[in-house]
């Protein structure tokens, strides 16, 4: 992955094969390029093959439906390539929406970096 350089994330390898992704913006708006950001959570599945994958959404402090969207497909893709994501430090916000749409119990969710890697099914 060392030709890869996302905008949007910052990876850190972790035990076990898991990557685990900090989304580095605070609003999963419009107001950020979507489709880039899409881009580079997909890449991660499709060019490089991670099957672990925990993502940090600390810095999130709004989600449109745009942005659930591409929570949704990673969910997906991670499926279909039997793989499994976790996302954690949701901030109230974000919370809200996914309790708001009903994903929370759609989408792995995890308090900490720690609960989120434990909850990955071993490879």
């Amino acid at each position: 992955m060392s030709e890869f350089s996302p905008k949007y994330l910052r990876l850190t390898p972790a035990a076990n094969d898991a990557v685990i992704v900090k989304v580095m913006v605070d609003l999963l708006t419009e107001d950020i390029n979507l489709e880039q950001f899409g881009h580079e959570l997909f890449a991660l599945v499709e060019q490089f093959g991670c099957q672990r994958l925990v993502v940090d959404l600390k810095s999130v402090k709004m989600i449109t439906s745009a942005g659930l969207g591409k929570m949704i497909t990673l969910h997906r893709k991670m499926h279909r390539h039997r793989g499994a994501v976790v996302f954690y430090e949701l901030q109230p916000a974000v919370e809200e929406v996914l309790q708001t749409s009903r994903l929370i119990t759609y989408l792995n969710i995890a308090v900490s970096q720690d609960e989120a890697l434990a909850a990955l099914p071993r490879s």
